[in-house]
């Protein structure tokens, strides 16, 4: 026991050595770590909103109204307790122009700590007006209402952006559901309601790479600044307006994700820049109460059934419409959008029946749209007396003759459910016919696809087409799934590639933060195969993005010459160049060593 004791004592003093280090690291990167943090985030906000010079959060539990009083808007600021009582409330603003001595007792704290613990909707016998000033009490009685009633904020968070002292416009995130996951988007909003900058991304962003991973890209994202409020995405060929921005290729959900994160944005700012309303809301025209006049129908759209209710006058024009019911379930951002005030009033005073040349149609929604064409039309013709028409039959696929020449080939590639197996049947060089031999993909969501795409790879007789997500199908996974199974299949009887140029290895150095950073550089002619990182003195947590993405930056680029998008990869700049430098090293030496061959 006695001679055990020297060892334990060791043990212990290499522990206590060995947590004061850790715990001196720690308390040593942990501020810089932070710090680098805050400036990330103000950066962003910045890119967002460049007209800022500072930024200011604001409180999302705060509800904000106003309505028209005796001499102008009043606005009303509120606040609610768990049990959704009032918890605090703030009377009036810079525009606040009731009478003195009259409406203006609005703002006495008395007068407003009587809504304290009180549950909207309030009515004129829950609080003491004020006397002489109807109008005002009842302006901050229905903006109190309002308030309560609005529904809770849909941003992430929301920053006031002031130039001076004086506010030029608002930052807030939200993050939606895109095709792989959640995408976070920061935009910026003016105040006229014009879109300043957006940045996409966040932690868990897992968009396809070469599809929706283009959201990221300065290309798209640059579209939306200087757009007007709200942005609509238009697909190649589709009408351009002041508010449109062109929806990236083959990842329409993607492109109207982040187009719909930006209107909710939109929204957010203007509930507080027009508390009181833009005075341009779209109001459509009630129902009829005599049911006899209303009538119904539904069709099936690119998810669900779509319900359309409406009237018609005596000469066949639209008075009324309502879109959708408890079985509605069409794709958020996309084919919701056919739900929208400005989308229905459209059809109000349409001369029936109509044609999609009648309607602006929604893009990346055309299935919704014809069904809600459809079933209007059917609605009509059922107001004429006619009875519903029989839900058309998909006419038999025309048999293809398979020569005795043609020959069979297997080929797999992956989609979103995981492998997706496919038979191709060539005569020569021509495609005669595509098979789904096996497949995991969502059903209803992956159908279009599975049964178009390969229609238009014969008809193509090319997989290096435009895909139409109108009439093939959105899951962008599911489409090049199947064209890198084709693609697959087709390499079989591809002539063999030329041989590829030998790997060589260079080693390069350049200047970090911490000191000097070493790389292995992998050249296959003039293609960077590979880079990895020897040695460096960076600091453990701070650098460690740069150190993963800015080398996987430079691959996917084939060139230290890009932008560094700090959202992604590395906010430390002297890492980020300390690693471009020793790259540049070796590829200098790799072109010294070409010329001298």
């Amino acid at each position: 026991m006695k001679k055990q004791l020297p060892a334990w004592m060791v043990l212990l003093i290499i522990t206590l050595v060995a947590g004061l280090a850790l715990g001196g690291t720690d308390t040593l990167t942990r501020d810089p770590i932070a710090q680098q943090a805050v400036i990330a985030a103000e950066n962003a906000r910045k890119a967002a909103l460049p007209a800022a010079d500072s930024f200011a959060e604001m409180d999302l539990s705060q509800r904000i109204s106003a309505k028209q009083g005796f001499a102008g808007p009043v606005k009303v600021t509120l606040k609610l307790d768990e049990n959704g009582a009032i918890s605090a409330l703030v009377i009036g603003d810079d525009q606040f122009a009731e009478t003195a001595g009259f409406g203006a007792k609005a703002l006495e704290e008395a007068f407003a700590a009587q809504f304290i613990g009180k549950t909207a909707p309030l009515t004129k016998a829950d609080i003491d007006g004020i006397a002489g000033a109807t109008v005002t009490t009842n302006a901050v009685l229905e903006a109190v209402n309002a308030a309560a009633a609005a529904s809770a904020p849909q941003v992430d968070w929301c920053y006031e952006g002031l130039k001076d002292g004086q506010v030029v416009g608002y930052v807030a995130q939200v993050t939606v559901q895109g095709f792989g996951g959640p995408i976070e988007v920061i935009a910026g909003m003016d105040t006229e309601m014009v879109v300043t900058g957006i940045s996409v991304g966040g932690s868990n962003f897992s968009e396809t790479a070469g599809l929706g991973a283009k959201a990221k890209e300065v290309a798209f994202t640059s579209q939306f600044a200087g757009k007007p409020a709200p942005v609509k995405v238009i697909k190649a060929g589709g009408t351009p307006a002041d508010n449109t921005v062109d929806a990236i290729t083959a990842a329409t959900i993607t492109s109207n994700a982040v187009a719909g994160a930006v209107n909710k944005i939109a929204d957010h700012v203007e509930g507080i820049l027009f508390p009181e309303g833009r005075g341009d809301e779209i109001v459509l025209p009630e129902r009829p109460e005599n049911d006899a006049l209303v009538f119904s129908a539904a069709q099936k759209g690119f998810k669900s059934e779509i319900y359309v209710e409406a009237s018609f006058d005596a000469t066949g024009k639209v008075t009324y419409i309502s879109i959708g019911d408890d079985r509605f379930a069409e794709t958020d951002g996309i084919g919701t959008q056919v739900l929208e005030n400005a989308f229905m009033a459209q059809f109000i005073d349409k001369q029936m029946p109509l044609t999609l040349g009648d309607i602006d149609v929604i893009s990346g929604a055309t299935v919704s749209t014809k069904a809600v064409l459809e079933a209007l039309n059917n609605a009509f013709a059922a107001s004429q007396g006619a009875e519903l028409p029989a839900p058309a039959e998909e006419e038999p696929a025309e048999e293809i003759v398979i020569p005795e020449t043609a020959i069979e080939l297997i080929g797999a590639g992956k989609g979103f459910g995981g492998e997706i197996k496919v038979k191709v049947i060539m005569d020569g060089d021509k495609i005669l016919k595509i098979e789904i031999l096996e497949q995991n993909e969502t059903a209803g969501l992956a159908d279009k696809s599975l049964k178009e795409i390969p229609a238009a790879i014969v008809a193509n007789q090319t997989t290096d087409f435009t895909i139409d997500t109108a009439t093939m199908g959105t899951t962008s996974l599911t489409n090049a799934g199947i064209i890198e199974a084709v693609n697959n299949a087709l390499s079989q009887i591809a002539p063999a590639a030329e041989e590829a140029a030998p790997a060589a290895e260079y080693i390069g150095v350049g200047k970090g933060f911490g000191g000097e950073i070493k790389v292995k550089v992998v050249m296959e002619g003039d293609k960077i195969a590979a880079i990895e990182i020897l040695s460096h003195g960076e600091t453990p947590g701070l650098s460690d993005k740069s150190l993963k993405e800015i080398p996987a930056a430079i691959i996917a680029n084939q060139s230290t010459d890009f932008t560094i998008d700090t959202a992604t990869m590395g906010t430390t700049s002297l890492t980020n160049g300390g690693i471009i430098e020793a790259v540049n090293d070796a590829i200098k030496q790799a072109q010294q060593a070409a010329s001298e061959q």
